[in-house]
């Protein structure tokens, strides 16, 4: 938010880098006594080919400097899941638990704050080109997408833990909470998040077995709750401006609703595809990095595997696949020991990040967000008397 105050008032300063290269090193540090270390560092070096055979090939050192920085984002996810890993699993974690409780707590208070004061028309607009009123806000942090999946992974830390202390209410509470957050940020992808991160425990909890009460409270929920839900949506959606953008992304995308629903990336994944296939087979294999692609092709597709694969190469791409399956293989694991009562859930999310990964981006490559996406991720870790 600082950040953004800056950018918009005075003058483009380096905050952020300085910020988020502070918890890098001190997460590196933490991780030092760990064997995962090598794994996090093997990860990092991984990133940071592509920037420096950009560099050989353009020798353009301003090139490389974006793109070492740009390249650390992908390489946060990791560390963040791999730090929060070894929090979870310390010996000291009922110790750490009211901490954790109070990041989550001020994160919200602040996320709050900063949207309303973007709803009294200070800070940025969260879509603002082509037409006469903005839509949406981001308040004064500055990267949309970063908020977008800040929220989200709020909501899911929150949705899970209420569920799991049968806090039905606050569940309740907490879901109109995120949605006012959704409706006010005015973002198709967090909308309909919110509502998924909200129903996902339930979801995930499903077993194949259903007794007599779910069947009963389903039926209560598809009596009263759908209509009074849809009543509600209905009414938010026709005052948000969200069908006012959507008016006006139909008009300028001749009616074409792969577009408008993809917003343009299909062109620019086709730009970006046409780019890449006349690079060389090793630039392939290791990339150029973002910076020497954008020139060339003047926008990138914004869909985490592609934009991995077009900047970073195979080499990139499969360094991704490798962590998510790293992922997936411990919330495997996890899900079937009785006492890891987040596995499931944390199975679940992942697969939602993968799909909005290569729908809107910016999820897996996040900056200040990806220390909470690591962290939720790392959640299935929690035993049940933690």
């Amino acid at each position: 938010m600082v950040n953004g105050f800056f950018i918009m008032e005075f003058v483009k300063l380096p905050i952020s880098q300085f910020f988020k290269l502070s918890v890098i090193i001190l997460m590196l540090l933490r991780l030092t006594s760990n064997k995962e270390i090598v794994f996090a560092l093997l990860i990092l070096i991984s990133f940071q080919i592509s920037p420096l055979i950009g560099l050989i090939k353009t020798g353009d050192l301003s090139y490389y400097i974006k793109d070492v920085i740009v390249a650390a984002k992908w390489f946060t996810v990791p560390l963040s899941f791999l730090f929060f890993k070894k929090i979870f699993q310390s010996s000291r974690i009922e110790l750490l638990i009211p901490w954790i409780k109070r990041i989550v707590t001020f994160s919200l208070v602040f996320i709050t704050i900063n949207l309303l004061l973007g709803s009294i028309g200070l800070g940025m607009s969260f879509y603002h080109h082509g037409y006469g009123n903005a839509v949406g806000t981001k308040g004064y942090i500055y990267a949309g997408n970063e908020l977008s999946i800040l929220v989200l992974c709020l909501a899911f830390i929150t949705a899970i833990y209420l569920k799991e202390k049968k806090q039905i209410l606050k569940v309740i509470f907490s879901g109109i909470i995120f949605l006012f957050f959704a409706f006010l940020i005015t973002s198709k992808t967090v909308i309909f998040g919110v509502l998924l991160m909200f129903l996902l425990p339930w979801i995930s909890s499903i077993k194949r077995k259903i007794k007599k009460k779910w069947i009963n409270r389903l039926f209560l929920f598809v009596l009263i709750g759908i209509p009074l839900i849809s009543y509600l949506f209905y009414v938010t959606v026709n005052n948000s401006g969200i069908l006012k953008k959507l008016e006006y992304s139909m008009r300028k995308n001749n009616n074409d609703l792969l577009t408008v629903f993809l917003s343009n990336r299909n062109n620019f994944l086709q730009k970006g595809i046409e780019v890449f296939s006349d690079y060389t087979w090793y630039e392939k294999i290791l990339g150029l990095g973002q910076n020497y692609f954008l020139s060339l092709a003047g926008k990138i597709p914004e869909m985490d595997f592609f934009t991995l694969l077009f900047t970073s190469g195979f080499l990139g791409l499969m360094t991704l696949m490798i962590t998510i399956s790293y992922y997936f293989l411990n919330a495997m694991h996890l899900r079937k020991l009785p006492k890891y009562i987040f596995a499931k859930h944390t199975l679940a999310f992942l697969i939602f990040l993968i799909i909005i990964a290569n729908l809107s981006g910016h999820i897996f490559g996040s900056g200040i967000a990806a220390f909470f996406i690591g962290g939720s991720i790392a959640i299935m870790f929690l035993k049940r008397e933690q």
